[in-house]
């Protein structure tokens, strides 16, 4: 799923944290971010801030109920 423009980056990684399973960023060129490595998620909020990659990535859920726990960061 897409994320929607204009998202509290901060507030989506929390709430990324909330999820059961594992949460990726799946960029346009292959790359998978697991958003629940502390590592990956600094990576994401650097990426987030000076390109945008961001924009043309999607969140994957390992749980399809871990949608629900981003579902206002994310288009349906």
């Amino acid at each position: 799923m897409k994320l929607k423009s204009n998202i509290d980056y901060k507030k989506f990684l929390a709430s990324v944290r909330r999820c059961k399973g594992e949460v990726y960023y799946d960029t346009v060129e292959g790359d998978r971010l697991n958003l629940k490595s502390t590592l990956s998620e600094y990576l994401f909020a650097t990426a987030a801030i000076t390109s945008d990659i961001i924009e043309d990535g999607g969140v994957v859920c390992q749980l399809e109920e871990d949608y629900a726990l981003l579902a206002d960061f994310v288009e349906a």
